[in-house]
């Protein structure tokens, strides 16, 4: 025979959302769902406070993968016509090819078709895309 007052049922819930913002103003939202992910939340929001700005990623231009270049092959212009070309970079970064805003030598009209690090892609490309 149990002493005490009898526990109630526990109520499980299926779907939930924890809902807070902490004193800086940053609120999260976590959202739970048992059909969609029975072990923990399925999304998780968060939002910075007003008034603050997330921080520029800088990359390194000049951190090279050792002596091997990184080599692009891309297209002056998105017409079917386009001429394709190929340029090796020696000293860049791949990540500081593919985010800058303007490359030297590269139109800013130009698309990217293919890029590689490597001294093998230079034959490889030129092969593919019957460069000179």
């Amino acid at each position: 025979m149990s002493r005490g007052r009898p526990a109630l049922e526990a109520v499980k819930l299926d779907k939930w959302v924890i809902d807070g913002t902490d004193y800086t103003g940053a609120r999260s939202i976590i959202k739970f769902d048992r059909s969609k992910s029975p072990s923990g939340p399925y999304s998780f929001e968060d939002t910075p406070p007003k008034g603050t700005r997330q921080s520029k990623i800088k990359l390194e231009k000049g951190k090279a993968y050792g002596k091997q270049p990184v080599v692009l092959v891309y297209k002056t212009s998105n017409r079917s016509n386009a001429k394709t070309k190929i340029k090796v970079f020696n000293n860049e970064n791949i990540d500081y090819i593919l985010s800058a805003d303007k490359l030297v030598g590269i139109p800013s009209t130009a698309e990217i078709v293919d890029i590689g690090v490597g001294i093998s892609f230079v034959k490889r490309y030129k092969l593919e895309y019957n460069l000179a």
